[in-house]
């Protein structure tokens, strides 16, 4: 049996690994197919100390059992004898957030109400309701279906918002998904205790030695392959994957595909059609191949039932209600990171996220635990934001945020933090920092408003040796925008299609977990005073 991944991303690396490890396939029977040049899909790592680094965001919790279990067999390049796993939740356990001011207002003072978030007794019954209804019964509900406009203007609201990604005309079902996965982080959304993330950035954390250790077993890389089709032959209703068209500039046009091989094909990315800018140049308008991170999913769904629906997640007018524009600045000097410090009262890598809830792009910051960048030189500082609503035109540039170079984007940042041109503190942070902007159109379209059938199964009806990975394929009472959705449904694949080795573990759900329903019970009754 050989084995075809398309998608090198993490949920194709994970699919590789499982098969080497739960399965007991050889890696020289393994082939992952990538189209770009790079692996690691959206935990992307890009550029340098000299011309401004370029990090995506992330959020992890305790609970990432399929992701953290897989990690545990891999281990870190530095240190052999430790796990990526242990590594990540050793950091985790040592160093944990305190966010001691999370929102500030347009006077920089802390906004934070210690009863409830600001959320009534009745909006916590609503919250109750909403968790116990049946999944099947809110196809095509958003989340402001069920709550009046003044739960929007809460603070946990925007907590929850700038944290998880949820916008008013989102998925009820995704927001649904995520209240359960996530009821134990109730007394604690301020400070984001129990909010994991990486030691350093997630493509040298998780991705390169992924990548490293299916190296070390053999696997086979195929960069600058797109596949664009798969052929199949019938057989009493049974469909099996016989033929790749692959495009890529060496090699045969097409790959033969046994009856006993299987293909694992991933749908979609969320970094789909991203372009970044520079410190003077706005990220621009097109992307070199746009719409080919989801062209395969769509050109399946075309031909076969069961494949779901691309165009519920992809497409121009996707882009309004999903579009993220995330910055990362490259700094020589001290004095933003010494401001934010001062501001906040936390320390470089244990403050979260600091939102400016009355910027109009709703800016939230992100000062890393230094260095962030395994080999960023001594004296270079690295720190990350996003906007939450890029859409809307800011309050010095005039313009959306996908439309402003990275200069002017920490212009506005300053502008919002009380340090205007001509202050020499702003001025030596500008002059001393690089700003690059990354417009991700599609970053937050697991998030739009669908139906059951919108995503397809792992494994489609009727199949027979294809299965399907990534944040675009339906599993049962699973979150998205994480790394365990992908190792999760990488998992499933192999499990059921190769049919050897562990079943995936279950999907934690902490509205059966009396403790943490208990904590969050205390918030609502205010017992607790978060």
């Amino acid at each position: 049996m050989r084995a075809h991944i398309v998608g090198g991303g993490f949920a194709g690396l994970a699919a590789a690994a499982l098969l080497i490890r739960n399965a007991n396939v050889s890696g020289t029977d393994i082939t992952i197919y990538e189209a770009d040049d790079k692996l690691g899909g959206g935990f992307f790592l890009d550029g340098d100390p000299e011309h401004g680094y370029n990090l995506p965001g992330s959020i992890f919790d305790k609970h990432f059992n399929c992701a953290v279990d897989l990690l545990t067999t891999i281990p870190t390049q530095d240190y052999p004898n430790i796990s990526v796993a242990k590594q990540f939740l050793t950091f985790n356990q040592e160093h944990p957030f305190d966010d001691q001011t999370h929102i500030v207002d347009r006077d920089l003072h802390h906004v934070h109400d210690p009863l409830r978030y600001g959320l009534t007794l009745g909006d916590g019954l609503k919250l109750a309701k909403l968790s116990l209804t049946s999944e099947a019964s809110l196809d095509g509900q958003v989340i402001r279906d069920w709550f009046s406009q003044r739960f929007f203007d809460t603070e946990f609201w925007l907590l929850w918002s700038t944290e998880m990604g949820s916008l008013p005309q989102h998925t009820v079902i995704e927001f649904r998904r995520y209240l359960n996965r996530f009821v134990y982080l109730f007394p604690d959304l301020a400070t984001m205790a129990h909010v994991f993330r990486s030691q350093f950035n997630q493509h040298e954390a998780f991705i390169k030695p992924l990548v490293a250790w299916l190296k070390g077993n053999h696997v086979n890389f195929v960069k600058g392959a797109f596949v664009s089709d798969i052929d199949f032959s019938e057989s009493s209703g049974r469909m099996t994957a016989n033929r790749l068209h692959v495009e890529r500039a060496d090699g045969p046009p097409t790959v033969a595909v046994a009856p006993d091989d299987i293909v694992l094909v991933t749908t979609g990315s969320q970094a789909a059609d991203l372009r970044a800018g520079k410190m003077d140049e706005a990220p621009p308008p097109k992307p070199p191949y746009p719409g080919r991170s989801w062209a395969l999913w769509k050109t399946l769904a075309a031909k076969h039932k069961g494949f779901g629906d691309p165009s519920v997640f992809f497409g121009d007018d996707k882009i309004l209600d999903s579009r993220w524009v995330t910055f990362t600045v490259t700094t020589k000097r001290k004095e933003f990171l010494d401001e934010i410090i001062n501001l906040t009262g936390s320390g470089t890598g244990s403050g979260g996220l600091l939102t400016l809830k009355d910027s109009p792009w709703v800016i939230s910051l992100s000062i890393f635990e230094q260095p962030e960048i395994l080999e960023q030189p001594p004296g270079t500082y690295v720190w990350w934001g996003y906007g939450l609503h890029p859409e809307k035109k800011g309050t010095l540039s005039g313009k959306p945020l996908n439309e402003c170079t990275g200069r002017e984007i920490l212009w506005e940042i300053l502008h919002h933090l009380k340090m205007e041109k001509g202050n020499p503190k702003a001025d030596t942070i500008v002059s001393s920092s690089i700003c690059i902007p990354c417009d991700m159109p599609y970053v937050n379209n697991i998030w739009l408003k669908r139906k059951r059938g919108d995503r397809p199964p792992v494994v489609p009806e009727g199949m027979t040796n294809l299965g399907l990975l990534g944040q675009y394929v339906e599993l049962e009472r699973e979150i998205t925008f994480t790394f365990e959705y992908s190792a999760r449904t990488a998992w499933e694949a192999v499990y059921r299609l190769v049919k050897r080795g562990p079943p995936p573990p279950d999907v934690y759900q902490g509205q059966f977990d009396l403790q943490g329903v208990w904590a969050a019970t205390k918030v609502f009754l205010g017992l607790t005073k978060t």
